[in-house]
């Protein structure tokens, strides 16, 4: 994984194609990545998002400076395909939910359910069944 702490932009795409952070991001999770499994597990959800075609993910730091939220959303501006959730971490998730890598996973399993949908759509049935 490879995370640019380049602070000549306010907004950077730091992660893959589809999780998109910024340094306050960065440091939360750095300062919350317990072990290199975590660390591990953060690469392996960010490569795997990075491969999805419609969704993307926004993670921003909440005014606190300690919690993550984030945005989740389709690429397309095409008004038949549009999604968009927003979550926040809480007290609960924190402790309960696997911590800021939980929370990022929990993420991207919305993010793939999604894509899962609009690839349904996708689906050319005329075509199958003619």
């Amino acid at each position: 994984m490879k995370v640019n702490f380049d602070q000549g932009y306010s907004y950077q795409q730091n992660f893959g194609m589809a999780i998109h952070s910024n340094i306050n991001v960065n440091k939360i999770i750095k300062s919350r990545i317990k072990n290199s499994s975590e660390l591990e597990l953060l690469n392996k959800i960010i490569d795997k998002q990075a491969n999805n075609p419609r969704i993307d993910i926004t993670l921003m730091a909440n005014p606190d400076n300690k919690s993550l939220s984030a945005n989740i959303y389709t690429k397309s501006n095409n008004s038949d395909d549009r999604f968009f959730e927003q979550h926040s971490e809480n007290l609960f998730s924190k402790i309960f939910g696997g911590g800021v890598v939980g929370f990022i996973k929990k993420m991207g399993k919305i993010a793939d359910k999604a894509n899962d949908k609009f690839a349904k759509k996708d689906l050319n049935y005329d075509d199958i069944f003619a």
